[in-house]
């Protein structure tokens, strides 16, 4: 993260405070008082950390999500619409932050919002910096249980649970979706490059796909561990319901060499690679894997148009993120490597 924003996230933390304590003196009583705020980062929402402190009550330790100011709010940058989903998520055990307060009411962060329990714990060193699995010891035990987390939640019926909740996106609906984002690029070479993996994507989509939620971001970055113990799976901006595969696809593409450029490729010896996750998931779910080469191919088409349009972003100066340097030249691998395993 690069010095500017820290300092921007410094401040925003710093201007919520004034509106952490009207508010958490009307929901919890006038002697409620704030403390330890801090923006714990984030792409889609302002994510901010922070304690109430009660007299006679404890401490509650929240996290507060709304949408950025000027944005249009919908999809990731719809925080009621996490809802649902981190309900049925407490329902049926999966490890995630609980919703306690949200509303529609903009009075107090002139948006709405979402309040939600702060997990004991940190995630590990980001993925894509330079401090990559730094004091990671066992990573194949560490990260067996947010795979286990994982076949769980594909195994809720999810059309059933939340019904109504998100428009089901098929597998031609989810390659389709990401062709705008993908021509938001100036790269020619990386529009053809994409446009072919489309292309073969939809002729080989397999004939079961299995429909459930999905995380759509599950990697470490996206992990919360207290020690070696798994307390959260975090953002869920992005969830969706759908082929719920794409999720393993997903972990399974994070963590393989073939899909990364040089930068990346330097600190990525300290954990498993690709197997590890398919054979893991593969053992503690009844779905069928045989095709999951498929969805290994569509994740790293997906998260190539991703970074279409925010390596665009950060090369234009609009935003500053090293970590888009290490993904944008990544992008021909992730392409290149998605073309193979169709093949």
């Amino acid at each position: 993260m690069s010095a500017n924003q820290t300092d921007a996230m410094d401040a925003a933390a710093a201007g919520m405070v004034p509106r952490l304590g009207a508010w958490s003196r009307q929901t919890y009583g006038a002697g409620a008082v704030v403390e330890s705020v801090r923006s714990l980062g984030g792409h889609s929402a302002v994510t901010i950390g922070f304690d109430v402190r009660v007299e006679g009550r404890g401490v509650q330790r929240l996290v507060l999500k709304a949408p950025p100011a000027g944005v249009n709010r919908k999809n990731n940058f719809d925080v009621l619409r996490q809802v649902p989903i981190l309900r049925l998520l407490q329902q049926h055990g999966i490890p995630a932050p609980r919703a306690v307060h949200w509303s529609e009411d903009e009075r107090h962060f002139g948006s709405p919002y979402l309040m939600m329990s702060r997990l004991e714990g940190a995630s590990l060193p980001d993925l894509f910096g330079p401090q990559s699995g730094r004091g990671v010891a066992d990573a194949d035990g560490l990260f067996a249980e947010p795979v286990r987390a994982l076949a769980r939640l594909h195994a809720i019926d999810a059309r059933s649970g939340i019904a109504g909740w998100n428009a089901v996106r098929l597998p031609p609906a989810e390659i389709d979706h990401w062709v705008q984002v993908l021509h938001k690029s100036s790269d020619a070479d990386w529009i053809a490059l994409g446009l072919d993996v489309r292309e073969r994507l939809h002729r080989t989509i397999p004939d079961d796909v299995p429909i459930g939620i999905v995380h759509g971001d599950f990697y470490s970055n996206n992990w919360v561990f207290d020690g070696r113990r798994l307390s959260g799976i975090v953002d869920w901006e992005g969830a969706s319901i759908g082929p719920s595969l794409l999720d393993l696809g997903w972990v399974a593409m994070m963590y393989d060499k073939a899909s990364w450029g040089p930068i990346r490729r330097r600190t990525m010896d300290w954990h498993p690679g690709p197997d590890f996750f398919v054979d893991l998931y593969g053992s503690l779910s009844p779905l069928d894997l045989g095709r999951i080469g498929w969805y290994r191919a569509l994740a790293g088409y997906r998260l190539a148009c991703i970074t279409a349009y925010y390596y665009e972003r950060h090369r234009t100066g609009k935003v500053d993120n090293p970590a888009w340097e290490v993904l944008g030249e990544s992008v021909p691998f992730m392409l290149r490597r998605a073309l193979h395993l169709l093949a």
